[in-house]
């Protein structure tokens, strides 16, 4: 375009104009930058995330297999209820705290996978 026949006025707007879209061309650019960044390092904390949410939930089902084990055995007259208790008592207390921690878990992978998902999105489309 030949800015030669623009009026003065014509032609300090066109270079406003042309310096801010200047301005956000860098910007989106940083932005895009940024989000591909953030996307493979949230990649690995993911994996990490969701290891530890399979080692929770084997842990929740250990101890659900140890309570059904001991009732088995107070059931048969292996154990006694009173010497039992305790340890169920325990043994549920632990399984509450680690359904407690599942629960966190799945719901930082949730929220920030979701708020991922959206800024990929965004750059993808784009």
């Amino acid at each position: 375009m030949s800015r030669e026949a623009l009026l003065p006025s014509e032609a300090r707007s066109y270079e406003e104009f042309a310096a801010a879209l200047d301005r956000l061309d860098k910007a989106w650019e940083s932005y895009v930058r940024g989000v591909r960044e953030l996307v493979e390092e949230w990649e690995k904390v993911k994996v990490k995330l969701l290891e530890r949410i399979s080692k929770t939930e084997g842990l929740i089902e250990a101890i659900r297999g140890e309570v059904e084990e001991l009732k088995v055995e107070i059931a048969l007259g292996l154990r006694s209820e009173e010497e039992s208790r305790e340890e169920v008592e325990k043994l549920e207390e632990r399984r509450a705290r680690l359904e407690d921690r599942l629960k966190a878990l799945r719901a930082f992978l949730e929220d920030i996978e979701t708020r991922v998902r959206e800024h990929r999105e965004r750059v993808t489309v784009h």
